[in-house]
């Protein structure tokens, strides 16, 4: 099979300055664009299926050979230029200005090669006994010369244990099989030719633009090194293990799937990594580290009732996944979160942890009075300065040194020395559930109705409520919640809302006050079918004809206090957790439909 992909585009345009009503002299009128862009693909793919037939039919063998090409060719020429003496001279060749940021006068030309080959067999002998390996070799042009081609192993085999003479007497068992593998696979890096060092032109003056920098030496234009010479990038591998359980009971009335599985990532692959600018760089690509992911799934189907006219069916998933770090390059930043300020958390890369936690203090209400800004020792007994008089709780002295007046936040002060600092951050929770999954019912009334139910859920998973933080702070002329109406105000009073302090104080830093459990029970879906008998549909001279309605988003279940506790940890970010900016929460909504085929 080989497919073509040919893209040649030819484009110009011409902004005049009477369709934009700006000045003549801005860099945003009489705009003219010439370019040509040609991209060029060709994928290729060839098969070869190979199944001999054995004398002896206990023995199958399947193999396969396949090879895979890749070759995408990309080449652009374009120009584009602003303020032309006039909305006449629409050509960008003629006098104009190409010193400004959206200006261009550029040539590009890239290309992308990869193959890969690819070899397996499956072995089976009385179908209970399978065997499956496999060898892939890829090879791909974003690498050096040295770390080019890599190959990439795996094996697999299956135990059907319910073909065994031992199970006869296991008149219920349909199915029962035990399985094993183990493979590796390979990514490439999202850029072409960073094993070069690619020199860019200066510019000589205005602002930076895609031809240059707005930087020049003496007055004058040059050349410089854009990126350094990556020849050692590597191939992100990712080997899997998986030993997986199915069952099958009950004449296929009961189907359980159970799999355990780690998938470790070594050279873990990142992009626009940033290092010291006294290099000559800002950021660099890099092979970064190990990364495990493991974790188990389970799926159970079952038919717990079934008669002529009526039928049961419930299904259950439960799942548990950990990202936990292997290596780490000394180059990666470590750490996140500046926790002497207010609203942020401390998160961490470590060694053998987990993705996801994140540090904080402990808050344990609000000062009070003035007596209760006293600083305590571990037996709780007040803490005497040199002078003889009681020392009073700080904020990261020396650096900071704020004194805690009543009214104050109260954090713990773990190491019980009068200050809360660095010393006193201690770790608050996870953005990795324990589990997830969900679970759901059908019920069927011969072939025409059936309703379905199903539920899903999140269990142990903490989250930063962002927006308890932001209505609850009292820093700034933001609308606020009711909450803040039971602050502190005068001595004597006890709440655990701090008092307000505009642009000032310590009352919001990354505490557990602002982390909940997210745990919840969503009721997601109802739906009533209900499908025409075939004496129906033949008397309306139609072939099929269903109605339905679906309810969704009916009921959540939850403690948690936000809108919507299905939080998503979204981006990139390596440190990301999940953080509640009150999005929307999903809608609860009917849909009715109907379904007629001629």
């Amino acid at each position: 099979m080989c497919s073509l992909y040919i893209n040649n585009t030819k484009n110009k345009s011409f902004l005049p300055q009477t369709a934009t009503g700006r000045l003549s002299t801005e860099p945003a009128v009489n705009r003219a664009y010439d370019g040509d862009i040609d991209v060029f693909n060709v994928t290729t793919k060839t098969n070869l299926v190979y199944t001999p037939r054995f004398k002896n039919d206990k023995h199958s063998l399947i193999s396969f050979l396949s090879l895979n090409t890749y070759d995408n060719t990309s080449t652009s020429h374009e120009v584009l230029t602003s303020n032309t003496a006039s909305s006449i001279i629409q050509d960008p060749s003629s006098p104009s200005r190409t010193q400004n940021s959206e200006s261009k006068l550029q040539s590009n030309q890239y290309q992308t090669r990869s193959i890969g080959l690819l070899l397996s067999g499956q072995y089976s002998y009385l179908d209970k006994y399978i065997f499956n390996a496999g060898i892939r070799g890829d090879g791909n042009s974003r690498f050096g010369a040295d770390h080019r081609y890599g190959l990439f192993p795996s094996v697999s085999t299956r135990w059907r244990i319910s073909g065994e003479k031992f199970m006869k007497s296991f008149k219920s068992v349909d199915d029962l099989s035990l399985r094993l593998s183990y493979g590796q696979s390979g990514n490439a890096p999202t850029k072409d030719y960073s094993y070069f060092s690619i020199y860019n032109a200066l510019i000589t003056g205005g602002p930076a633009s895609s031809i240059g920098t707005p930087f020049s030496y003496l007055g004058q234009g040059g050349i410089y090194p854009s990126n350094p010479e990556l020849v050692d990038l590597r191939w992100e591998t990712i080997t899997g293990q998986n030993l997986g359980i199915d069952l099958i009971m009950f004449s296929r009335r009961l189907t359980l799937t159970v799999d355990f599985y780690k998938n470790r990532t070594k050279d873990l692959f990142y992009t626009g990594l940033q290092i010291s600018s006294f290099t000559g760089f800002n950021s660099i690509d890099l092979n970064v580290g190990t990364l495990d992911n493991q974790g188990f799934e389970v799926g159970l189907n079952t038919i717990p009732y079934k008669t002529k006219t009526w039928q049961v069916d419930v299904n259950f998933n439960i799942s548990s996944n950990e990202n936990i770090i292997r290596e780490i390059s000394p180059l990666y930043p470590s750490s996140k979160g500046d926790v002497t300020t207010n609203g942020q958390y401390a998160t961490f890369l470590k060694v053998n942890n987990p993705f996801g936690a994140f540090y904080g203090y402990k808050f344990k209400g609000v000062y009070k009075d003035m007596a209760s800004t006293i600083a305590a020792d571990a037996k709780g007994n007040p803490i005497i300065g040199p002078d003889n008089q009681p020392v009073f709780m700080k904020f990261n002295y020396p650096s900071i040194g704020y004194t805690f007046q009543p009214g104050d936040a109260m954090y713990e002060d773990i190491n019980h020395d009068g200050n809360i600092n660095y010393q006193d951050v201690v770790y608050l929770g996870n953005s990795n559930p324990k589990f997830t999954g969900g679970f759901g019912a059908a019920v069927s009334y011969k072939t025409q109705w059936k309703l379905t139910a199903f539920f899903n859920y999140r269990f142990d998973y903490d989250v930063i409520n962002a927006t308890k933080m932001n209505t609850t702070n009292m820093y700034g002329f933001d609308n606020q919640s009711t909450a803040v109406l039971r602050r502190w105000r005068k001595e004597g009073d006890v709440t655990d809302i701090p008092r307000a302090l505009y642009r000032s104080g310590y009352n919001f830093l990354g505490s557990d006050r602002f982390v909940e459990d997210a745990s919840f029970l969503r009721f997601r879906t109802l739906t009533l079918r209900y499908t025409a008998a075939k004496k129906i549909s033949d008397r309306l001279k139609v072939k099929n004809l269903s109605g339905y309605i679906t309810v969704e988003n009916l009921f959540t279940w939850s403690k948690y206090t936000g809108q919507n506790p299905e939080v998503s940890v979204s981006g990139s970010d390596p440190f990301r957790v999940a953080t509640d900016e009150s999005f929307t929460p999903p809608s609860k909504t009917f849909t009715i439909g109907l379904s007629v085929s001629f």
